[in-house]
């Protein structure tokens, strides 16, 4: 099951989806965070002492970008930011100016590129859910945890699941109720009451990385769901090659907004480490143009009125590189289904 590419430019798709302006603004935001040296500060500061993931102290240093440190689990192959900021600094980040980045990217998920791509990969994972969940199942209870403005959901619904979302951002909670009906509490899971041993299937879809501790999030989902149910995880691949070629300018890499960066090492090694039986990972979506970008010298992903042509490759070169990556895990998404034991 292939999530298909882009078929736009990445320069292209970046601006009609208006994720040049979000990130324009959440650059802006983060500015008011460091201090004179680059570093963050201290009162917005929250120091980790070891790998989220497996507390494992010894890393290898990868990069500093806008005032964090990136560290490579030397144990688990995690990469995950020191310091991560703290409860303060996500309120002073978003302050200042009629323009927010977090209502922008509402417009980039809203966006008619952006939902055209986002249809095709739910579509992929719903049907890897109907595989793996248990035939005796006819109508799962499905809870996708940052839904959004829905558009998953909806597309569950239209198979007839019994939905719910858990989401935090009000327009895109009006928006999932009003738009499509939707049952989404604008709640944490701690405190969504929601009963233990209740649903069939649990998605995290661009969630799991914002957590900043992914270990207690882990095992409150894995209460949730009863035995044998299903749990979904859709993220960036820090160990993809267009993360290993241009490094900190990938956007993943965001030590604001992405405290974790799963390679497919880390993120098994958490799902076993929490009781989960991993079924299926792959990656998708192989993002050569901001490579070619990258190598050619210019920005991998927004681009300037100077800016020449990018490398180009052949159809046929294109296509067995874009095999090549699908099948050693080497795209910039990552997908996990896994059971829960």
């Amino acid at each position: 099951m292939r999530i298909p590419e882009k078929k736009k430019s990445t320069y292209d798709f970046y601006k009609n989806t208006k994720r040049d302006l979000f990130f324009k603004l959440h650059d802006e935001e983060i500015s008011r965070l460091i201090d004179y040296e680059g570093n963050i500060k201290n009162e917005y500061s929250e120091p980790i002492p070891s790998c989220p993931i497996c507390n494992e102290k010894q890393f290898e240093f990868q990069f500093k970008k806008q005032g964090f440190t990136f560290k490579k689990c030397v144990n688990c192959n995690h990469i995950y930011v020191d310091p991560q900021i703290n409860e303060k600094a996500l309120t002073v980040s978003y302050t200042g100016g009629k323009e927010s980045a977090s209502d922008v990217w509402m417009d980039v998920l809203l966006s008619s590129d952006n939902q055209h791509y986002d249809l095709k990969k739910y579509n992929v994972g719903l049907d890897l859910i109907k595989k793996f969940l248990s035939r005796n199942v006819r109508s799962p209870n499905i809870l996708d945890i940052g839904c959004s403005i829905g558009l998953f959901l909806n597309e569950a619904k239209k198979r007839k699941w019994n939905c719910f979302g858990l989401e935090l951002n009000t327009r895109a909670v009006d928006h999932a109720k009003n738009k499509f009906n939707l049952d989404v509490r604008r709640k944490l899971l701690t405190n969504s009451a929601f009963s233990d041993n209740f649903f069939d299937v649990i998605t995290m879809w661009g969630v799991i990385e914002h957590l900043k501790d992914p270990v207690s999030v882990l095992k409150i989902v894995k209460k949730k769901l009863k035995k044998g149910g299903i749990f979904l995880t859709f993220c960036p691949n820090a160990m993809s090659l267009v993360c290993r070629v241009i490094q900190s300018k990938a956007t993943c890499f965001d030590g604001h907004d992405h405290p974790q960066n799963f390679s497919p090492t880390s993120i098994k090694f958490l799902l076993n480490k929490i009781g989960f039986k991993n079924l299926f990972l792959k990656t998708y979506q192989p993002d050569l143009d901001p490579v070619l970008n990258h190598i050619s010298g210019l920005h991998p992903y927004i681009k300037d009125s100077t800016d020449k042509k990018a490398i180009n490759l052949l159809p046929k070169e294109r296509s067995n590189i874009e095999s090549f990556l699908s099948k050693n895990q080497l795209g910039y998404k990552m997908m996990t289904v896994s059971k829960n034991l």
